[in-house]
């Protein structure tokens, strides 16, 4: 697989962020990819509609919720032209645990442990067969392990979700409570290519602010890893929805609309690495702001979730906290 592609909404960000270094040495950055999407316990899929929006499917349980069938598939380099290891990935799906594609489909997806604070991004074409789905990854590497909310399935079993969907009112007052609670969420976005993307956003309870009445959805970006994927997406083509799972129920609700991304940090000294200690738990990089245009309730998503007590690596963790291990 060729290294990470930058197009001009990703460009233009890292350029105001003073981030271009960063990202131009992560584009060949990936990990052990296989080894992680194997320790998942959440597998998040992203799927374009034929209104340009985007749709989730969810595998939840006890890992292993895939196979990888070549679990050598790794590919790492540090700096340009230095490769160490690389090979194609692919994820196979058993039937009845992959969505429903009757063709060739571009998929962004996301494998994720939230107790172990490890994940990592797998988009590629989802293919499906008579024995067992496979997405073939085009793009994968793994990411860093802050604003995770620590939890586990209470139910070991593989589960496919959403059962089912229900269109929400903005002013319903579970929705309310699913906000103010949630400390997880996952933004879906696409590419200018039409390439579906999911990323994971944190934070302490109430980072998410809808204004119901407006049709605005709010949050702050938090300092990551400075490549700003998911974000040059949104300026590109300002195509989103997020996904916010209620743990202790199961069920989720997609938000689906039209984002706008706007960068805080800027006018200072480019950075110079990817995982920064900072005196804050969580330093705002910039602020997402969104028009609603539908709510989407989701039916036993996945399996609820039991939130440990131990508390989430931040930015004011040690840098070798923050790194993927």
């Amino acid at each position: 697989m060729p290294p990470l592609r930058y197009h001009p909404g990703q460009i233009a960000i890292q350029e105001e962020a003073k981030t271009t270094h960063i990202a131009e040495r992560l584009a060949y950055w990936v990990g052990p990819v296989a080894e992680f999407a194997q320790g998942a316990d959440l597998f998040l899929l992203a799927t374009a509609n034929p209104d340009n929006t985007l749709s989730f499917t969810v595998l939840s349980g006890a890992p292993p919720l895939v196979e990888v069938p070549n679990e050598s598939s790794r590919r790492i380099r540090h700096q340009p032209g230095e490769l160490r290891e690389e090979s194609d990935l692919c994820i196979r799906f058993k039937p009845g645990l992959a969505p429903q594609v009757i063709k060739p489909t571009q998929c962004g997806g996301l494998a994720i442990n939230l107790a172990q604070a490890r994940r990592a991004r797998i988009n590629g074409l989802l293919t499906p067969h008579a024995d067992a789905s496979e997405l073939a990854a085009t793009e994968t590497f793994t990411l860093c392990r802050k604003y995770m909310a620590p939890s586990l399935p209470l139910d070991d079993a593989p589960h496919l979700g959403p059962l089912t969907r229900e269109p929400l009112p903005l002013n319903d007052p579970w929705l309310a409570n699913v906000l103010t609670r949630a400390e997880t969420a996952f933004l879906a976005s696409l590419s200018p290519d039409g390439g579906p993307d999911v990323a994971h956003r944190g934070g302490p309870p109430g980072f998410l602010e809808l204004d119901a009445a407006a049709r605005r959805l709010t949050w702050s970006e938090y300092v990551g890893d400075g490549v700003f994927k998911s974000a040059g997406n949104i300026r590109a083509n300002g195509v989103m929805t997020l996904l916010v799972p209620d743990v202790e129920s199961g069920d989720g609700v997609e938000l689906i609309g039209r984002g706008e991304y706007r960068n805080l940090r800027a006018g200072r000294n480019q950075r110079l690495d990817a995982l920064e200690q900072h005196r804050e738990d969580f330093p705002t990089q910039g602020v997402m702001t969104c028009e609603i245009r539908r709510a989407v309730r989701l039916r036993e998503l996945i399996h609820p979730r039991r939130r440990l007590g131990k508390t989430a690596i931040t930015s004011r963790s040690t840098v070798d906290k923050q790194a993927p291990q």
